[in-house]
């Protein structure tokens, strides 16, 4: 939902610190010399300018903090907490590390390995989550966790190579694939969306609609979207398809969080949320389905390559989400046409042409339990 710009009430225009005093010269006794400089002026002109600012910053700020569509900070805070809803915190990344060493070596909870630092950007650490022995093969994955949140630990393959403490029996460290689903804290944009999303669902509900199961998932840290498959397999089935924040799909902690969050450890869980009459119920990342882009592109004066992809991206997160709320008969669609106007929106672009989508001007067919996920962005820039 966007944000309807504030209007300011009409009693609320008319509040310069000029005609403010203008109104308080006129009240004066007829005698009293209203000359500009006078005593009569210079007394009231100080209070003129406070009480325009009084009027003109700090009670538009209150009007502001008083509805969720233009509240911040700690205020929206207040409107979300109002519906039942927290901010979500900075979540953490999460994958697993392959270490080669020596057979009965013991690796115990809390070990911590890293990705080394470079060029002054210091190490980043992992722990070890649960303790574990390496076996006959001479080989183990273990699962880690950063040791904080936020999106810098979203590390690439093959980059976590080092340990903090040296350990005897370990010879080779490394990640097959790359640890995902580290989030900064929801955003103000965010927030006011679930807030909205609540609202239009005429607040909270468990009677397990679609709507129920898509709000519970966004309420896990980590989570930017999430859809279901009702009736998957059969009748009083649902699946829920969630995608982390980063727009990616949501790693297997973040799926088990949700699948927890929502179905409880087990049946008889007091703080489960899904129906009793649910029968079968299933969270599961999508499939990822790469989309390339390549274009020729005249760019705004002042903005260069990486400033257009990181904006670019951006766009087609939200253009992601929007298309795969909705599906026919079980099938999405990307759309050329709709992600070209996407690329033309963008206020930093001035013309492009020769765009292509995975080599072509095709639309791109996907399932329900599929998600895009930007690929390469190929820029030539012209002009």
């Amino acid at each position: 939902m966007s944000i309807v710009p504030f209007e300011p009430p009409d009693w609320l225009k008319n509040t310069s610190s000029r005609s403010i005093q203008e109104r308080m010269m006129r009240n004066l006794p007829l005698d009293i010399d209203k000359t500009e400089g006078g005593f009569a002026w210079d007394l009231t002109f100080p209070t003129a300018l406070e009480k325009a600012e009084l009027l003109q910053f700090h009670l538009i700020h209150t009007l502001h903090m008083m509805h969720h569509m233009w509240a911040e900070g700690r205020w929206l805070d207040y409107h979300a907490q109002e519906n039942g809803l927290v901010r979500k915190p900075k979540n953490k990344a999460y994958g697993n590390v392959t270490v080669t060493g020596q057979k009965g070596t013991i690796i115990p909870k809390g070990f911590v390995f890293s990705v080394p630092s470079d060029g002054g950007i210091p190490a980043i650490d992992f722990e070890t989550l649960d303790a574990a022995v390496i076996g006959e093969d001479g080989i183990i994955r273990i699962a880690v966790q950063a040791l904080e949140g936020g999106t810098k630990y979203n590390v690439g393959t093959d980059t976590i190579v080092i340990m903090r403490s040296p350990m005897r029996g370990i010879t080779k460290i490394t990640n097959e694939n790359p640890l995902t689903g580290g989030v900064e804290e929801e955003s103000d944009d965010a927030l006011r969306e679930r807030i909205d999303e609540l609202l239009a669902g005429n607040g909270n509900s468990f009677v397990g609609n679609n709507a129920d199961y898509v709000r519970w998932a966004k309420e896990v840290p980590g989570v930017g979207f999430a859809h279901t498959i009702p009736n998957y397999n059969g009748v009083n089935s649902v699946k829920v398809i969630v995608v982390d924040a980063n727009g990616v799909p949501a790693n297997a902690q973040i799926v088990e969080a949700v699948r927890n969050h929502i179905f409880g450890t087990d049946r008889k869980d007091m703080n489960r949320l899904a129906p009793v009459g649910l029968v079968d119920f299933s969270v599961s990342a999508p499939t990822p389905v790469i989309v390339n882009y390549k274009l020729r592109i005249r760019l705004k004066l002042g903005i260069d390559r990486e400033a257009f992809i990181r904006a670019f991206k951006k766009a087609m997160l939200a253009y992601y989400q929007e298309i795969s709320k909705a599906s026919e008969d079980g099938k999405q669609y990307l759309k050329y046409v709709m992600v070209a106007a996407v690329l033309a929106r963008l206020p930093c672009v001035d013309d492009f042409r020769d765009f292509r989508v995975n080599g072509s001007t095709d639309n791109i067919l996907y399932n329900e339990d599929e998600y895009p996920v930007t690929g390469n962005i190929e820029a030539d820039i012209y002009g």
